[in-house]
This record gives C-alpha cells, structure tokens and sequence, in this order.
C-alpha cells in the first residue's frame, strides 16, 4: 500500500464506476421483515472488533495479519480474522467500515441473500492461500475483501447484462487498478481479481439456478431503471437466455 495522494481519488472512481454498474442490474428489494441479514452480519462481524481495538489493542495483537506468525509459528487463523481488524488508523477505519456497509448491501441486492453467504466466505478461502506461502507484511483491515465483493457486481454484470457501457465501465476499473498496482498500492490487485470472482460466481449461478436463485429470475426484484439507448433489459440479459 502507498500513502499517494491519488489513491483516494482512484478508490472514488472505482466505487462510482460500481455503483453506475449496479444501476442496470435486477435488484432485490429488502424490508423490515426481510432485511439484507448477510450484510448486516458481515459489517458487525468487523465493526466490533475494529473500534474495540482502540480500547482493547491486544484484540489487533491476536487477529492481525502476521506472516511470521502465522508460517513459522502456525497461527494459522490471522489468515481469516485480519480483515476483522484495522491497521489504518480512526481514518482508514471510518472509510473501511463505510465501504463494507455500502457494498454489503449492493452486493446482497444483486447477488442475493444465498449466493452471498457462500461467496463472502468463498473469496476469503482462495485469496487468502498466498498469505500461507508468501512472507507478507504485517496488517490488517477488510478492504482487499471489500474492494472483490464491490467489483464482483461488475463482473456479474458481464455475464448476465453484456453491454457497451458496462464492457466500458469494466475496462476502466481495469485500468483503475492497475494505476494503482503502479503506485505501489495493493488494493489495485483486489478491483481486478473481484471482477473475475464475479465472473466465476456468475457462472454458477446460472448453472444451479435453483440453488442459488438468482436475483435475476426473480419477478419481485427491481428492474434496472434505465438501459444503453432505449434497448429492453431483456435483451441484454444474458441469464434468462442461459
């Protein structure tokens, strides 16, 4: 990572370009008796010990990413608890927990409630084999993860509303964080690989329809409000047709 002051502007560009992204995808609708329960569960389960740690550091002590510990001496579990905690301060926190609850949410609309559950714990798993092998250094926070989840809806777009405007807002997160990657910031690695995760997810989700019911199919979520030029959501939909 890199204090460079055009990392914050990059980061804004890409939750815009995101945003824009979700705005032409189905969207399931939440409410008191249906909350969006995953994302919810997701931001508690690291605002806690994120703003215990203030008071309690010896909570960061034992949940941070160590790599010494964790190759050398088997403390296998900093692997899977260091996105529970952060290294960037009051600041870095505010805008971590901030991220996690905008693209909590967006994420469970589009993915949907199942899918979700087993896709949070999914890019845990496979981005986090290299911290086993790779003698990284010490930290902690949930941005990596929230920067795949965010961009993961881009990828779905990909597969399910193939247009112009989304293969063009794709490109430019692309370009977005390889930017970054330039800069010597690593949260460029996680814009790119979270559109692929997307992809793959995607994928099984119009495979197994009926295991993880895509938002899609479902005929209470909100349609996009607007598509490229007047052309129906249905015939960019590439789901429906799978």
């Amino acid at each position: 990572m890199t204090d460079h002051i055009v990392s914050p502007v990059l980061y804004v560009v890409m939750i815009v370009l995101v945003m824009k992204v979700m705005d032409g995808l189905p969207q399931h609708r939440f409410s008191r008796r249906e909350p969006p329960w995953v994302a919810i569960g997701l931001w508690l389960i690291v605002a806690i010990p994120s703003l215990l740690q203030f008071a309690f550091p010896v909570i960061y002590d034992v949940l941070h990413r160590d790599s010494d510990q964790i190759i050398d001496h088997g403390q296998w579990w900093r692997v899977y608890t260091s996105f529970m905690v952060q290294d960037g301060g009051v600041g870095g926190t505010a805008f971590n927990l901030f991220i996690l609850a905008l693209f909590g949410f967006a994420a469970e609309r589009v993915w949907g409630t199942r899918m979700l559950l087993a896709f949070v714990p999914a890019l845990m798993l496979v981005f986090s084999v290299d911290t086993f092998l790779v003698h990284g250094p010490p930290g902690g926070g949930n941005s990596g993860l929230t920067f795949r989840l965010a961009t993961s809806i881009v990828g779905l777009a990909l597969l399910t509303r193939p247009c112009r405007r989304h293969y063009l807002m794709a490109a430019a997160i692309v370009v977005d964080g390889a930017v970054l990657l330039l800069l010597g910031d690593g949260h460029g690695e996680p814009m790119i690989t979270g559109m692929v995760a997307g992809l793959i997810a995607a994928l099984v989700q119009r495979r197994r329809p009926r295991v993880w019911r895509p938002v899609a199919d479902d005929p209470a979520a909100a349609r996009p409000r607007s598509t490229e030029r007047g052309r129906s959501p249905e015939a960019e939909d590439g789901l429906e047709s799978g």
